[in-house]
This record gives C-alpha cells, structure tokens and sequence, in this order.
C-alpha cells in the first residue's frame, strides 16, 4: 500500500487529490490550516515523523492574485517557507517524489510573474529544482491552469469567473465581468488536475525537478464563456466592472511536454462549462 502526504488537504484540489488517493485504496494524512495545523510547525511533529511517507503533494499555499498585491510579505513568506519546510521532509524522510502544486501565474504575460503571488509560487520550483539535483531529492511542478468544476465554492480562496457567476445565478444577481471579457483563459476541469497529479505518481522515471503545464492548449475568453452560460440561462444579464491589478490577458498551457510522456486532459473547456451550467 502507497503512503501519501497531501497538504492543503481540504482545499478545492487538495481535497479532490485526497479523496481520489482514499478511493484508490492508498494511505493517506493531510495536514492543512484549516484543521489549525500549519505546515512549518506540524511536519515535524511526532505523528508525520512517525508517518514515512513514499509520495507528498504539496497543494497548500495562500492563494489568490488580488489577495498577494495587498499582503505580499505574508503571501512569499508562507509559500516559500511552507514549501522549503517540504522539502527539508522529504528529504529528511527519504520521499520518493514530491509532486508541487504550482501555478500558469509563474508566467504572467510570457515574461514571468506579475504578482506577488506568482512569485511565490516560482521560487518553490527552483527549490524543488534545486533539491532534485543537490539532495536527490525527486520532485515534479505542475503549472495548473484555472482550475474549475460543478463544485467549485464561490467563496473559496481559488474561486474562477465560473464558480462566481454559478453562485450570482443561483442568487437571481447579475453576474461580473473584469474588463471588457476579452481576456481569454486556459480552463482545466478539477478531474483533470487530480489525474495529473495521480499520474505524476505513478511514473517510474524521475522528473528530476521539471516542470509542466497543465491545462488544455486551449483557450477561451470571458465573453465566450458568457455565451455559452446564456445557452442555459437566456435572461441573464452580465455587468462589466474594471480589471483587477495583476491580471495578465491571455493564458494557454504548452501541453506537448506532458502529453510527450503520457499525459493529456479528457475534458474540454466547452464541455466542462457546459457541465456547469446545464440544468
């Protein structure tokens, strides 16, 4: 039986990830904030010592562009260090793989990040790098693309344009729009993200490191998406707001180096907003 670490377990992914690896007949323990547990402090606590883990994934993180322009110290502290303390643990504890949840936000508009969060989120790559070829330590990044789903909470911390207007369309409000909707986005269904995740795992040869994109190739922008929401839900109206500080305007994943190794999304950007948004 494979023993997995899964931090960040209750969050929108994490807790998707968590809950796959229970059904695969895995062991599994979480650590997240949620449960007052904070990953620099509980990791090295008796019962995570004792517990020898053979895979992490390392999904916590404090999220969200917006929130990181406000609180850039606390957003780059808790990401690096948290990430930093992982490492350290896996190497300490002989890990075979740590399987970091990036973010498409380490590339902004083509040229790197333009917040702080997406900062914090790079860093922890070049240390999972780093430990990859100083300590032999194996470690993999996965660059997540706007990660969406049915379930998705609006008031999650991760929260997408789908899962807020889901939520306005519910309450009988109108729906937001950032901007002029023209902005276009890679949308990766939450199914999708777990796979990756589980087939990261399952791959025998080391990544060493390396990171990947994951999404669809595709992309679509906001005003698409409102067309689509409109086949289901014809009397809605949409209001525009201004941009929020830190958006970039486009993001599309490169899929060919994971598909090169195995690995492709099963849901489409149309097919999974309409799942959404049918009645």
């Amino acid at each position: 039986m494979t023993k997995c670490l899964v931090t960040g377990h209750m969050g929108y992914i994490g807790s998707h990830v968590f809950a796959k690896l229970e059904a695969l007949g895995h062991e599994v323990k979480g650590i997240d904030l949620k449960e007052g547990r904070n990953i620099m402090e509980a990791i090295w606590q008796e019962d995570y010592q004792d517990f020898k883990p053979d895979y992490i994934f390392h999904l916590a993180a404090t999220p969200r562009v917006a929130y990181s322009m406000e609180h850039p110290y606390q957003v780059l502290y808790n990401n690096v260090v948290s990430s930093l303390d992982v490492l350290e643990y896996a190497r300490k504890n002989n890990v075979k793989r740590v399987i970091y949840s990036s973010s498409s936000s380490v590339r902004g508009n083509g040229d790197g990040p333009t917040s702080p969060y997406g900062a914090s989120k790079l860093i922890p790559e070049t240390l999972c790098e780093n430990y990859s070829k100083v300590f032999g330590v194996d470690t993999v990044c996965l660059r997540y693309f706007n990660v969406y789903s049915k379930d998705q909470e609006a008031d999650g911390p991760y929260a997408t344009a789908i899962a807020n207007w889901m939520k306005y369309i519910d309450e009988d409000r109108a729906p937001f729009i950032t901007g002029d909707g023209e902005q276009r986005r890679d949308m990766l269904h939450v199914r999708d993200a777990v796979s990756a995740n589980l087939f990261c795992m399952e791959q025998s040869q080391n990544f060493s490191g390396k990171h990947y994109d994951v999404g669809t190739g595709r992309n679509i922008s906001l005003n698409e998406v409102r067309d689509i929401v409109l086949q289901h839900h014809p009397d809605v109206n949409f209001d525009y707001v201004a941009s929020r500080p830190g958006d970039v305007q486009e993001t599309c994943a490169d899929t060919q180096p994971l598909s090169e190794i195995g690995w492709v999304t099963e849901i489409s950007i149309k097919q999974g907003i309409h799942s959404c948004f049918s009645k």
